[in-house]
């Protein structure tokens, strides 16, 4: 396998501007989102991160930051997703060479790069999943209802080295075995953490005997996301069933079955227009 090493071991953001007069612009779209969770005063919380949208070519170069409240949480950790985590460290042919990177050493901010120089995009990101995740802790002395949103965008540097020009793009795209740069455009989807008491929650038991209600989980996986928005939109257009526990958990606005009005609010509160769901 061939490796360049005009590119391998440098920065995303060294790889794509160094080439980026010769860049191709393609028309796909990837989509960075992170989570909407919940977590008690000092508790953990875990929170990931993923791509969607991901093009057939791949990705062998991305580079977007995070930036949250630290004065009500702490990140202790940042690991490495499945579709980031494709064998490229160990086949690089550099000492050190390490595909994905994550900076949190500064409060309120992790920086996420991830760039390979194989020209095997079997080492790339190819599909769909969670790029990253994310665990800390929610300070004790935070209020219930408190929230931090973790804001999705460029990662503050500057463009070049003592240009004083300071970057604003998230970078995300390829590098193709003749030095052809495609970039992609970025869309973000911002993911928060919501202080919530234990024994204090806005979600209600089931008077029919289910479990408990956590509306707008409507996919039952524990968070709400863009996914439970589409999981709606499949039972309400094309009458794929929900589970029991996901009709209960849809109802957001409490008019007894869920609507499209429902898959409204959901949205809504996924991309942060509204700050809380109609419940």
């Amino acid at each position: 396998m061939k490796v360049r090493k005009i590119v391998a071991g440098l920065a995303a953001v060294s790889m794509l501007a160094a080439f980026s007069a010769q860049a191709v612009f393609a028309a796909e779209t990837v989509t960075i989102s992170a989570d909407k969770v919940t977590a008690a005063a000092g508790s953990e919380f875990t929170m990931n991160v993923e791509l969607s949208g991901v093009p057939a070519a791949g990705i062998s170069v991305c580079e977007f930051a995070l930036t949250y409240d630290s004065a009500l949480v702490t990140v202790k950790d940042v690991t490495v997703g499945a579709i980031a985590d494709k064998g490229a460290d160990g086949a690089e042919q550099f000492e050190g060479a390490t595909a994905f990177e994550s900076d949190y050493s500064t409060a309120g901010v992790i920086n996420v790069t991830y760039t390979t120089g194989l020209d095997d995009s079997a080492y790339w990101i190819t599909e769909d999943g969670v790029m990253l995740t994310i665990k800390g802790t929610v300070s004790a002395e935070a209020a219930d209802g408190a929230s931090t949103e973790f804001a999705i965008g460029a990662i503050q540097r500057e463009t070049a080295e003592g240009s004083g020009v300071t970057n604003t793009e998230i970078s995300i795209g390829n590098v193709g075995a003749d030095y052809t740069v495609t970039k992609y455009e970025a869309a973000v989807e911002n993911g928060s953490v919501t202080v919530k008491a234990e024994g204090n929650t806005d979600d209600t038991q089931d008077s029919s005997g289910g479990g408990e209600v956590v509306y707008g989980d409507v996919n039952c996986d524990g968070k709400v996301s863009i996914a439970d928005v589409l999981t709606l939109n499949k039972n309400l257009m094309a009458g794929e069933a929900l589970d029991p526990q996901g009709i209960l958990n849809a109802d957001v606005d409490k008019d007894g079955s869920p609507t499209s009005a429902d898959a409204l609010n959901i949205l809504k509160y996924t991309i942060m227009i509204l700050d809380t769901l109609p419940v």
